[in-house]
């Protein structure tokens, strides 16, 4: 929850966007919030690099000035990054009915909180559908780096290849751009892939 509230009073991207270690003073200056509660700032952002999220560190003459710095896990929920969409409300209210999963049949407690599953509420809901396809084209985008560079023996001997699940088609992009011998289908739910068939070619279907 302190992670949460970190993300809404856009306290990384303050501190990332100072360029320089930020004083408690600082940030309290620069966030949307009533004045009275500027006390509680401190307290939240020792939670915060107890758990890794900022480190505290000295600056100034003598080191006698304290101020925080982001951490590299933290950059990760930036506001430009995808990864971030992964607090979003709609996915963290499943975290609030967990007990009431354990006692009744639904198959995820996103279901319980929602009234339907993932897969069918993405299919109705455009902005769970973006984000979460953002989310996953970024993580395949750093996997499909490694995989064409240092596993290119992998597709030696193949003429085909079937990506099931294969999301808006970042991994069979890339790969159809190394290896142009390959006939590459991308399959994925028709919400997910609808649009795409723009990037269809002669190696690569949607």
């Amino acid at each position: 929850m302190s992670l949460k509230s970190a993300i809404e009073l856009s306290i990384l991207d303050i501190v990332h966007n100072h360029d320089k270690l930020m004083t408690i003073n600082e940030l309290v200056t620069a966030l949307p919030i009533f004045t009275a509660k500027a006390y509680g700032v401190y307290r939240l952002m020792s939670i915060l690099v107890h758990s890794g999220f900022f480190l505290r560190q000295k600056s100034g003459e003598n080191e006698q000035e304290e101020g925080y710095v982001l951490t590299n896990i933290s950059q990760l929920l930036l506001k430009d990054d995808p990864l971030k969409a992964m607090f979003d409300p709609i996915l963290t209210k499943p975290c609030n009915f967990l007990g009431t999963w354990f006692q009744n049949d639904d198959p995820t407690s996103f279901s319980t909180a929602h009234g339907k599953t993932f897969q069918d509420y993405g299919g109705h809901e455009q902005k769970l559908n973006h984000f979460f396809n953002e989310a996953m084209a970024s993580d395949a985008w750093l996997v499909t780096i490694i995989l064409i560079h240092k596993c290119k023996g992998v597709f030696e001997g193949l003429k085909s290849l079937v990506d099931v699940g294969g999301g808006k088609g970042t991994v069979a992009k890339a790969i159809a751009e190394v290896f142009p011998h390959l006939q590459y289908t991308n399959f994925d739910l028709l919400h997910i892939v609808i649009g795409l068939h723009q990037f269809k070619s002669s190696v690569l279907k949607f």
